[in-house]
């Protein structure tokens, strides 16, 4: 999967099909497109490995399967990559109900990867940061939109209507993206997520629980630390690849959870495993690491901490777990 992932992006290095912030210089592109060809013709022999080893991946979805539509939540660019390698289109797809639903989609004439691909026909799209005030491409704000399918208002509640919707009439979706210079949609989080950290610092949980859920011994994750010094992580385990990940690393197993989490040294090692998910050379900031992480002994489920399309009721979780939250980042 990582020799086809690495091939796949040299070819979209090559055919301009990769999320741009500013405007390219021509030189630096340039040398950008001949370390590509350099890099596909090295990778190629693995390549053709590669693809006839994930053809097996192909066959468990029928063989014929060559496009999947993905809605109802962001995808995370590691599993974009993933399908994407395997040999599978992904069209991108966002909206909501308030906007019947369509907002964004990355159709078959949309090839730039990674993004959701520009708004839909007739639909005004803007970046705005919390003052109101319209960012450029690349910068993380609120989107906003305004076009015939956006409704009108909520039914009898005007109180909310004036906070949903602002004064020349763009309706507030409440999530965070950015804009590339070419106009494709890429989603961040959600301004209602953002965490703030004592010293001022925001924080998108949802990029940080989806790097974390890479690990295998990881089922799900919930990011916490409003006004506190630092970030802690409730952690839904998988017991078994646990086990098997402490076991390997210290050459001892561990019969129970509960025996697990009595070695300092196997949790000051888990710890270790996670923060270096989020390094400074993935993306992440100093500040983004982990302090302190408490393993859940129960899975979330539907109706409880998750909604009916297994998105987390955060406020849920905070409350239920709310003392041992407050051990966590005391």
């Amino acid at each position: 999967v990582k020799v086809s992932t690495l091939f796949n992006r040299q070819q979209r290095v090559l055919c301009n099909q990769l999320p741009r912030f500013a405007a390219g210089v021509s030189l630096p592109r340039g040398l950008a497109k001949l370390k590509a060809v350099v890099l596909l013709l090295l990778l190629l022999p693995a390549n053709l490995l590669a693809k006839k080893k994930l053809r097996g991946v192909q066959e468990k979805f029928g063989g014929r399967l060559r496009m999947a539509i993905s809605g109802g939540g962001s995808l995370p660019p590691y599993l974009e990559a993933w399908i994407d390698a395997v040999g599978i289109r992904i069209v991108n797809a966002y909206g909501m109900t308030e906007c019947a639903p369509a907002i964004a989609g990355r159709g078959l004439n949309c090839e730039i990867f990674g993004t959701l691909g520009p708004p839909t026909q007739d639909t005004e799209l803007r970046i705005v940061n919390a003052d109101g005030v319209l960012l450029g491409p690349g910068e993380v704000g609120e989107i906003q939109i305004r076009g015939e399918q956006v409704f009108s208002g909520y039914y009898n509640n005007e109180e909310e209507n004036l906070k949903a919707f602002t004064a020349d009439g763009f309706f507030k979706t409440g999530d965070l993206g950015k804009l590339t210079v070419t106009g494709e949609l890429i989603i961040t989080g959600r301004s209602k997520e953002i965490i703030v950290l004592a010293s001022g610092e925001n924080i998108d949980p949802s990029r940080i629980e989806s790097a974390l859920t890479q690990l295998p011994f990881v089922s799900d994750a919930v990011l916490v630390g409003q006004d506190k010094k630092g970030l802690g992580a409730l952690i839904v385990p998988d017991f078994e690849q646990l086990r098997h990940f402490v076991g390997s690393t210290y050459e001892r197993g561990h019969d129970s959870m509960e025996h697990l989490l009595k070695d300092k040294h196997a949790l000051d090692r888990i710890k270790a495993e996670m923060n270096r998910m989020l390094h400074p050379k993935q993306g992440f900031k100093p500040f983004e690491k982990l302090q302190n992480i408490h393993f859940l002994d129960k899975e979330f489920k539907i109706g409880d901490e998750l909604t009916n399309t297994l998105k987390k009721k955060r406020h849920v979780i905070e409350t239920k777990y709310h003392e041992i939250i407050g051990k966590l980042l005391k």
